[in-house]
C-alpha cells in the first residue's frame, strides 16, 4: 500500500532541496531573477513609445503592459534551471542515490517539480513588486495579481516538465546549459512585449501554435482587469495542458532511464 505521508514527506524535503539549491548557486539565481528585469527595463526604455501605434490596446503604462512577458520570461527559466540542476544530479551521482531510496520513483519528478513551483511563485511576485514600484498599475486588483502567479508557477514547472525529460533521457550538464538561449525562441514566438496583432505575420501566425501565446495573453487580461487584453481561461488551460503534457514526458524519460540502469 502507498504511504501517502512518505510521499509528502519526500515530496517535501525534494521541493525543499531545489529551491535551497538554486539559492545557493550563483549561476542559476543569476539568469532567473536579474535577466527577466535586464530584460524589461531595456525593453521599457528602448520600445516604449510602441503605445502611440494604431492598434495598440489602451493600457496605464508601457511597463503595465509587459510586466505579464516579464513574469513568463522569469518562469522559463525557472523550468530551464529545473533541468540544469536535475542534470547535475546525474552527473555527481545524486540522483543514482536517490533512486536507491525506497520511495515511488515518480515522486522524484514531482518533488523537482514542486521547487519549482515555488520559485515561480517567488518570482512573479518579485517582478510584480519591482515593476510596482516603478510605476506599473493592477488594475485587476490583488486576486488578479494571486491569479497571475499562480499561472506563472503552473507555467515554471510545464516547462520544468520539459527540461527535466531532456535531463533525464541526456544525463549532460553541458547540454542543458547549450539550449538555453532557446528557450528565448518560445518567448519571442509569443506576445510577451507586443501586441499579437502587431505582430508581423510569420509571428502571429506561429503565435497562435505558442501555449506560451495564451498564457502572456491571460496573466495580462488578469494584471489589466481586462479581457480584451487577454482571456485568463485560456491561459489557465494552456498551463495546465503544458504541466500534464511535460510531467508525461519527464515521467517518460524517467522509466526509460530505470530501464538503461
Amino acid at each position: 500500500m502507498l504511504d501517502y505521508a512518505l510521499v509528502g514527506r519526500v515530496l517535501v524535503a525534494l521541493s525543499r532541496r531545489s529551491v535551497s539549491t538554486q539559492f545557493r548557486r550563483a549561476q542559476l539565481v543569476m539568469p532567473t531573477f536579474v535577466l527577466p528585469l535586464m530584460l524589461m527595463a531595456v525593453i521599457t526604455s528602448g520600445t516604449g513609445a510602441a503605445r502611440d501605434l494604431p492598434g495598440y490596446p489602451t493600457v496605464d503604462s508601457y511597463l503595465s503592459f509587459i510586466i505579464a512577458g516579464s513574469i513568463i520570461q522569469g518562469a522559463l527559466l525557472a523550468g530551464l534551471t529545473t533541468g540544469i540542476a536535475l542534470a547535475s544530479d546525474i552527473e555527481s551521482g545524486f540522483f543514482d542515490r536517490l533512486l536507491a531510496a525506497p520511495v515511488p520513483r515518480s515522486t522524484l519528478v514531482l518533488g523537482r517539480l514542486s521547487g519549482t513551483v515555488v520559485l515561480g511563485v517567488i518570482q512573479s511576485a518579485f517582478f510584480l513588486a519591482v515593476a510596482f514600484v516603478f510605476g506599473a498599475s493592477y488594475p485587476g486588483g490583488p486576486l488578479a495579481i494571486l491569479a497571475t502567479i499562480c499561472l506563472a508557477a503552473l507555467t515554471a514547472a510545464g516547462i520544468g516538465g520539459l527540461a527535466a525529460a531532456i535531463a533525464l533521457r541526456t544525463g549532460s550538464l553541458s547540454l542543458m546549459q547549450s539550449i538555453f538561449p532557446f528557450v528565448f525562441v518560445l518567448l519571442f514566438t509569443a506576445p510577451a512585449f507586443f501586441p499579437r496583432e502587431l505582430l508581423t505575420d510569420t509571428l502571429r501566425d506561429v503565435a497562435v501554435y505558442n501555449p506560451l501565446t495564451y498564457v502572456v495573453e491571460g496573466a495580462r487580461g488578469l494584471l489589466g482587469g481586462n479581457r480584451e487584453l487577454g482571456d485568463p481561461w485560456l491561459g489557465l488551460a494552456a498551463a495546465v495542458g503544458l504541466l500534464i503534457a511535460t510531467t508525461v514526458l519527464a515521467t517518460a524519460a524517467l522509466q526509460e532511464r530505470l530501464r538503461r540502469t
